[in-house]
């Protein structure tokens, strides 16, 4: 993803499907908010649409700002873009422009350039930086853009818009400096496994070898998720109408299926390649071992990767964490791994020595870390009674679940009570990170909830899915994390 970066500037090739940054706090995050928690403080300079891809650039530095800034303003800066239309233009070389009352001036030079497959390949060079500027020029013109469905243009598997070249002068030594992304393989084929494929390919490297795929009618497939794990898929169909012929496309060593509708949910069977019982997987250098065959999840949630992230980049030497809920242990992993001493409680013990399979997969010793078994509810009441306390305590509780007495647990219902519970645990100054997938339990509610724990919420920051679990337009993303600091 990272084109260029010096102390004054980073430049990136964004993908297509993530916005600039985000547009309010409840909302995935932004290419910049992403870029800004791994590299520092960035400066927004100019924006690409959401379905754009292309050449990005972010000031690091106040006279880069200033100096980038100017450039833009004065349109001393060259921008070249590449698009796909279904429809011919009917001049090689033109001019659009026009005045509107709203936004004013905009002028965008058009060069016809040959025909690609079934397509036309045109390239845009914006003169002024209005929003969805050539998208509007380019259908007024009668060559809308390939995906552009917004302004005419025929469906596609992406928004055939790249913002391929951009060119100006260093804001230091004054060099020109020309960044180029490359044409996006989505351009040669127009297909929705190649757009979704290369969309992750931009995102993750070496570090990362575990992800999601195809995630439902974002990356147009309506009813099938499909999540990587080092090349072994696992296919989960919202629809019992399996269409086995999606895998010939999707090129996998191995794929195991499961039919997740409301009213059937299969157990996971190998179709394609050799079953295997665990294997090891990547997730931000860290390792874990994952499987298809034990149980409903496969040993890993991998919409919790950012918030994983976020613990190995802490500074925990000398810090407790507990991990309630701890399943196969993977925030315990990460937060051990930053320096902590953990505690992670689980009802089940099979799933706890998962856990240590993980710590000792990563080098670390099971002996420094605590692992309790048992009803959690239960032992949230006999730590509290024991005086003991942590410096963070993690609730990623199940949506339904069922107390040792019988009560039923409803995150919609009962998380506040929960989260007051555990944060009688915090140390003074301490984190309850809090996490759920309730669909129905609005982000606003889920804030409010956190509000009311019992002790004085200091700071509070909100997270949700990673890019990877794309969201269709018009749809919230299930996952609400906040990171709450207690008085």
């Amino acid at each position: 993803m990272i084109l260029f970066h010096d102390e004054h500037l980073l430049a990136v090739h964004k993908p297509s499907g993530i916005n600039t940054h985000k547009p309010d706090r409840f909302a995935p995050d932004g290419i910049h908010e992403w870029l800004s928690r791994r590299h520092g403080t960035l400066s927004v300079l100019h924006r690409l649409d959401k379905e754009t891809s292309g050449v990005l650039v972010f000031g690091r530095t106040r006279a880069a700002n200033q100096s980038l800034s100017r450039q833009f303003e004065t349109h001393v800066i060259r921008k070249s873009y590449l698009l796909l239309s279904a429809t011919r233009p009917s001049r090689v070389n033109f001019r659009a422009k026009n005045i509107r009352l709203k936004s004013g001036h905009e002028e965008t030079e058009f060069t016809y350039l040959e025909p690609h497959g079934d397509f036309f390949l045109v390239e845009a060079r914006p003169l002024t930086g209005k929003t969805h500027q050539i998208r509007r020029h380019a259908a007024e013109n009668g060559f809308p853009i390939l995906g552009d469905t917004q302004y005419g243009g025929p469906p596609a598997s992406r928004l055939m818009l790249h913002a391929h070249r951009l060119s100006f002068v260093h804001p230091q030594t004054g060099e020109p400096v020309t960044l180029e992304a490359s044409v996006p393989e989505a351009f040669e084929n127009n297909d929705a496994v190649t757009a979704a494929r290369e969309f992750r390919e931009l995102i993750f490297g070496g570090e990362t070898n575990a992800f999601r795929l195809v995630s439902g009618a974002a990356d147009g497939f309506s009813n099938l998720i499909v999540d990587s794990y080092d090349g072994r898929l696992l296919a989960q169909w919202q629809t019992e109408s399996v269409d086995p012929s999606v895998y010939d496309r999707l090129g996998a060593q191995a794929v195991y299926e499961q039919v997740c509708t409301k009213q059937k949910r299969t157990a996971t069977r190998c179709v394609r390649g050799a079953a295997e019982e665990r294997f090891a997987v990547r997730e931000n250098g860290l390792t874990f071992l994952a499987g298809f065959g034990e149980g409903l999840s496969t040993g890993l949630f991998m919409d919790q990767r950012e918030n994983r992230w976020r613990l190995l980049q802490m500074d925990l030497r000398g810090k407790t964490v507990m991990n309630t809920f701890a399943y196969t242990c993977a925030f315990s992993v990460a937060a051990a791994k930053a320096g902590a001493v953990t505690t992670s409680v689980d009802l089940s013990r099979n799933y706890l020595e998962w856990g240590k399979e993980n710590f000792r997969a990563n080098g670390l010793d099971v002996e420094g870390h605590e692992f309790l078994a048992g009803d959690v509810f239960e032992w949230l009441k006999r730590l509290a009674k024991r005086g003991r306390r942590w410096d963070m305590v993690i609730l990623d509780p199940p949506t339904f679940s069922t107390t040792k007495d019988g009560r039923r647990f409803q995150a919609e219902r009962d998380y506040g009570a929960l989260a007051t519970q555990a944060a009688a645990l915090v140390t003074r100054g301490g984190t309850l990170l809090c996490s759920t997938n309730q669909r129905t339990l609005l982000p606003e509610r889920f804030e409010e909830a956190i509000r009311k724990c019992g002790r004085e919420v200091t700071g509070l920051e909100f997270a949700t899915v990673p890019f990877d679990f794309r969201t269709a337009a018009g749809e919230s993303p299930y996952l609400k994390t906040l990171w709450a600091r207690l008085d």
